[in-house]
């Protein structure tokens, strides 16, 4: 099946690029073209500050213009950043389940470069910074921040740039991965008006939009002022509208692959109406307390015993009403939760934008403009109901009112109603036993809603001109973005508890189950039995999280393009100054920052957030002083007109960067950069630069975060496939762990080494014909990291099979079952985990290189019209990600499992290091991706394609128990249409543009991936074919 599929890609690829050349970004290399400009249309082009110098060749610079912007058909900033293969995994998406309330959330998209992480990115509106968005997540283990690029409207922009390599020495000392220009429409002569509708075809599924723009001069010409609206609505849909999210059970979707039948491709929810629980007090776990003979317990349906009414064991307690308690803490999978049919697969969300530029000549040589913008975005979407942290269990007295181990009688005196009688031992008393609810969702409260606002200002005034022959800018940037993430229908630990530990009938009854077969919509999806509804309200909660950033900006440049000239031409020279300051604040609900805590009424123990299902997490916030300069020179070393063979042209780009932070240090940045022309139609070119980012303002800010987390436990998993308690790692199942993060001052910033070759190609044979192809490398140094949860659990367990342990795990001392279990294992025995320690440290290098190659054919005139081709392709070499001095004994620990005979090879693939090592084609890092398009113009008719590739990666969450391998995601075509017509007469209807087109033309879902929605949504997108139309009208 699989072959059939990539047969059919590679068909309609080598289609669209042999016959249309199906592409989309465009990598500019203008300066082998014809470059001439009259002097009032000079630009200056992302990698460089020198208005006007010819220096386009020396650099490796993608960019859209507004007919490429218009063919991707992006209906947002993220899909038009999505369209350039260069553009890497966007980890902030709106099918991102990571994190909960502590993830980034709401209509919000990321850029990561390379792929080189979030945030080594830097994006520039009209050559400034953009705002950070409020929200932050984790993402190898950190939290990074990102801009929002959903903020940019794709209507109102003129132009992206994209600069591919280290921009570092020009920009910023943090622009590691490259730097994105969005250059906006200004100088608006006339206005427009365009609608567009658009629908995924058989789905509830659709948006539309509006958006306008009028502009006009005065001031007898010296004055222009541009505005622009847009607003943008979508219906949101939820997950059952495609085949592949409405269950969280993905096993019929491998059916015929080695992964067929395969558990780990079933994610629906161990934690269900089915509860989880362990009973407390001495000797619980033996046959004198009940006859299950074990401490731990969970709910299920007596009928998945069997015919004859009893477990496999023997041992279960009849509760009555057709449910019974079996022992083991695991619920039966066939009764499992499946939170794919109750949440939403895409939001509800209204963006709305305004724009005002203004420019104004106050002389001939003097110019002062302003910029102004307000976005606003809200969305909104269902969620399954929380279930609990399994570190964080909930204490039910002996004296509630439904505990079934709870005393013969109630507080007033009367028979407890709720106390079994069979299957209990002497070791429960009249007085009864007290319980903990370990697992359990809480379905009768129905599903979570949340509502997610941003509010995002930009205000941008300065000067600019042509003093002495210098041009210069100078301006003062604000910028800020407020986020409230609101969540209803959450839930109080503690008032959850005190309604459980009620002793009458209005209690909250966590102990009779949910639906069975045949009743309701069944076991998996619904919770038949629900309790109080007026108990369910009065612990019923809504929480928030309140975020702010800022930036303050002002800087001064100048730049000259003939300071003086040599033999081979003009020396261009630019330098500036900059000041900016950041802030940010993260302000959480009383209920998660520690104000407001929960304690357990059965053990006393303690945690920092009152929300079930929620880590902790202590307000936040901090601010950063940037101070910076920078030179720059363009050196033509050898002309043309020079006559030297083999050398036609020899330019020379030098720059550097000074940076000094408040809180990180300072530094110094350089660049060189080359190109070298041996005969027309032909440049070589290269570039080597230093990069420094400073740890971001969460990192160096945080005091100290709580998580709990779910992980294998590795060290007690070996021991039990050792002894022959359990058969493979897949069956040890997670465990609920508390791990303890912080940042401070002292880490250090990350410093990097980038690398790049080229070469254009530029026949004169064949013009208008275009190829470039560039290798890079980039190296990072000291990236702020953590060993992660998992990994240092796998570190524990090598250094215990080692005869030593790992110090950040803390643990108990092994009681007597526990020596039991590791006696003649080979593993030094192990306590309870008590805590993780995860300190953000300097730990980690990272080395990434790869090629990018870029076809433009402009064939102009033919007898069906003008035609362009343009195709864009990344090649992803290497990614390299070395673990650091603290885990680099990891690296020993595959060949070390190998000699424990009782594991499989999938175990030990299974029990490798996380994230570490060569991830080329691992988690959204395919070796290939690429984009294209064509371009057809016959008068008022235009015809456009545009086709997106994305190759096969490896899905480590994913791994064949016999071989080891990991799950292999295919790979993803997916081509666009458009075709409009404008008309053009004397009548009212001049300047109408109608256009219809489909996206997605194929209707290609996304790769199958064990992730939450069934798909990879960092690379994909679960949107399928749309159907659009357009109709604008200029004026």
């Amino acid at each position: 099946m699989r072959e059939s599929r990539n047969r059919f890609i590679a068909l309609a690829c080598t289609t669209a690029l042999v016959s249309f050349t199906s592409g989309t970004a465009m990598a500019q290399d203008a300066a082998v073209q014809d470059t001439a400009a009259e002097e009032e249309n000079i630009i200056v082009v992302t990698g460089s500050q020198i208005r006007g110098a010819k220096i386009d060749d020396v650099l490796p610079v993608t960019v859209l213009d507004e007919e490429a912007i218009e063919t991707t058909d992006a209906a947002s900033g993220d899909e038009l950043f999505r369209s350039i293969p260069q553009a890497g995994q966007v980890a902030f998406n709106e099918q991102s389940t990571a994190g909960g309330v502590n993830g980034a959330r709401g209509d919000i998209a990321s850029i990561n470069l390379r792929g080189l992480g979030t945030g080594n990115t830097l994006l520039l509106i009209n050559g400034r910074r953009m705002v950070l968005n409020p929200g932050f997540q984790t993402e190898l283990f950190v939290p990074v921040v990102s801009p929002d690029t959903n903020s940019i409207p794709p209507g109102g922009v003129r132009r992206v740039e994209v600069l591919r390599d280290g921009a570092s020495a020009l920009y910023g000392a943090d622009a590691v991965a490259g730097v994105v220009n969005t250059q906006l429409k200004d100088n608006l002569d006339g206005g427009f008006l365009r609608g567009n509708y658009r629908a995924s075809t058989g789905t509830s599924l659709f948006n539309y939009s509006i958006r306008g723009g009028i502009g006009f001069d005065f001031n007898e010409g010296r004055s222009n002022l541009t505005l622009y609206g847009y607003y943008f609505h979508e219906n949101g849909a939820p997950s059952s509208i495609r085949d592949y999210s409405r269950s969280s059970d993905l096993r019929p979707f491998v059916e015929g692959t080695d992964f067929e039948g395969d558990t780990q491709f079933d994610n629906r929810s161990i934690n269900s109406p089915f509860g989880a629980f362990d009973i407390q007090g001495s000797s619980a776990s033996s046959s004198n307390t009940t006859v299950l003979r074990d401490d731990d317990f969970h709910l299920q349906p007596c009928s998945l015993f069997g015919a004859s009414g009893q477990p496999g064991d023997g041992r279960f307690l009849d509760l009555g009403n057709g449910l019974c308690a079996d022992n083991g803490g695991t619920i039966d999978r066939s009764i499992r939760y499946d939170i794919g049919a109750d949440r939403d697969l895409f939001s509800e969300k209204d963006r709305y934008n305004l724009q005002a530029l203004f420019n104004h000549e106050l002389s001939d040589a003097v110019e002062l403009y302003f910029e102004g913008s307000y976005y606003r975005s809200e969305s909104s979407r269902q969620r399954e109901q929380n279930t609990m942290l399994s570190a964080v269990p909930i204490g039910i007295l002996a004296s509630a009112y439904y505990n079934p181990l709870g005393a013969t009688t109630l507080a007033d005196g009367s028979p407890n109603p709720n106390r079994i009688t069979n299957g209990l031992g002497s070791g429960v008393t009249d007085a009864g036993r007290d319980l903990l609810l370990e697992d359990y969702r809480f379905v009768d409260f129905g599903p979570r809603m949340g509502r997610v606002t941003k509010d995002t200002y930009r205000l941008v005034t300065g000067l600019r001109g042509d003093l002495w022959g210098w041009d210069f800018d100078t301006g003062f940037l604000y910028s800020q973005a407020n986020t409230t993430d609101f969540t209803a229908n959450r839930i109080s630990g503690t008032l959850l508890q005190d309604a459980i530990n009620r002793n009458d009938p209005t209690a909250y009854n966590p102990f009779n189950g949910g639906c069975f077969e045949g009743q309701g919509l069944g076991p998996n999806l619904a919770d038949c039995t629900p309790s109080n509804a007026a108990t369910i309200d009065s612990a019923r909660i809504d929480v928030f999280r309140k975020g702010e950033t800022t930036l303050a900006l002002w800087d001064f440049k100048v730049s000259r393009p003939d300071i003086f000239t040599l033999p081979g031409g003009d020396v261009g020279l630019a330098a500036g100054i900059e000041f900016r300051r950041e802030t940010f604040i993260d302000d959480r609900d009383p209920r998660l920052d520690g104000t407001i805590t929960f304690t357990n009424a059965v053990n006393g123990d303690f945690f920092g957030s009152d929300v079930i299902g929620s880590s902790p997490s202590p307000d936040t916030s901090g601010n950063r002083e940037v101070y910076s300069g920078y030179a720059e020179a363009f050196i033509p070393i050898v002309s043309e007109d020079m006559d030297i063979p083999l050398v036609s042209e020899l330019n020379l780009q030098l720059a550097g960067r000074f940076e000094s932070f408040s809180d990180s240090g300072s530094t110094f940045v350089p660049r060189v950069a080359a190109s070298w022309t041996p005969v027309r139609g032909i440049i070589l070119r290269g570039a080597w630069s230093r990069g420094f980012r400073a740890p971001n303002l969460v990192q160096v800010n945080d005091q100290g975060t709580t998580r709990s987390n779910s992980e294998i436990p590795a060290v007690e998993c070996v021991a039990e496939i050792i002894q022959g308690i359990e058969d493979e790692v897949a069956d040890c199942g997670t465990r609920g762990l508390i791990d303890f993060r912080s940042g401070g001052p002292d880490l250090e910033p990350e410093k990097t080494e980038s690398i790049n070759l080229g070469v254009v190609l530029a026949p004169e044979f064949l013009p208008g014909l275009t190829i470039t192809a560039d290798y890079w490398r980039v190296r990072q140094n000291g990236i702020v990291g953590i060993l992660g949860n998992q990994n240092a659990l796998y570190l524990d367990l090598l250094q215990r099979l080692q005869g030593s342990f790992n110090p950040n795990v803390v643990r108990d001392d092994p009681d007597a079952g526990q020596l039991a279990l590791y006696a003649g294992t080979g593993i030094n025995p192990a306590g309870d985990i008590i805590q993780i320690l995860n300190p953000y440290q300097n730990l980690d290098s990272r080395t990434s290189e790869g090629a990018d190659f870029s076809i433009i054919y402009d064939v102009g005139s033919t007898p069906f019209g003008d035609l362009k081709f343009q195709v864009n392709a990344a090649r992803l070499i290497s990614f390299n990600q070395s673990p650091g001095q603290s885990g680099a004994p990891l690296a020993d620990l595959e060949s070390v499992l190998s000699g424990i005979p009782e594991l499989s090879a999938g175990d030990v693939a299974t029990l490798a290091a996380e994230g570490f090592g060569e991830l080329l084609e691992r988690d959204g890092r395919p070796k290939w991706r690429l984009s294209g398009s064509m371009n057809l113009r016959n008068g008022p008719v235009r015809f456009s394609l545009f086709g997106r590739y994305v190759g096969e990666w490896d899905d480590p969450s994913a791994t064949q128990n016999d071989t080891g391998a990991l799950f292999r995601g295919d790979d993803w075509f997916t081509l666009n249409a458009s075709i409009s017509y404008t008309i053009e007469n004397d009548t009212g209807l001049d300047g109408t543009r109608i256009k219809f087109g489909f996206n997605n033309i194929f209707n290609q879902d996304p790769p199958i991936a064990d992730e939450s929605y069934g798909f990879f949504g960092e690379l994909h997108s679960a949107r399928g074919r749309q159907f659009s139309f357009e109709i604008q009208k200029k004026f």
